[in-house]
């Protein structure tokens, strides 16, 4: 009897452990998710392409250019705020981040124009220790 009670409070400890282990880098994968996704829509929001480029995943960098990308973004839309509503992370190296964005219609398409929410799933992926945005690649063509 003795000896199962050793077992289960070895057992117990071990799981412990291991929880109080994974409980950190969970913690920290998700801060620093929404930290990478908040800079990038900072970015976006003062329409700084250059900044919002380098969050971009890298194999989508390799295939597109600064010049491609900012193309890919019109002007008919102003992005006021953008905050992370949510993640959920579909394994290690995948994740979904859900946001709440305001946005209006720029003055050149309508002179007054409410402020307006939507909501926004992104898709970031972890490559060389890192969090990237991967950006639809259906915007973009080669070479237009």
């Amino acid at each position: 009897m003795a000896y199962r009670k050793l077992l289960f409070l070895l057992m117990l400890a071990v799981g412990m452990a291991w929880a109080a282990d994974e409980a950190p880098v969970s913690a920290n994968r998700e801060q620093v998710v929404k930290q990478r996704a908040t800079e990038r829509w900072t970015a976006l929001i003062k329409r700084d392409y250059a900044a919002a480029y380098q969050f971009e995943a890298p194999a989508f960098r390799a295939a597109y250019t600064l010049q491609q990308y900012q193309e890919g973004f019109g002007e008919d839309v102003v992005w006021e705020k953008v905050e992370v509503d949510r993640m959920l992370f579909e394994d290690d190296d995948v994740t979904l981040v859900y946001l709440k964005m305001q946005y209006r219609a720029a003055k050149h398409v309508a002179e007054w124009a409410p402020s307006m929410p939507t909501y926004l799933t992104e898709k970031w992926i972890r490559a060389d220790n890192q969090w990237w945005h991967v950006f639809p690649p259906r915007k973009y063509r080669l070479g237009s």
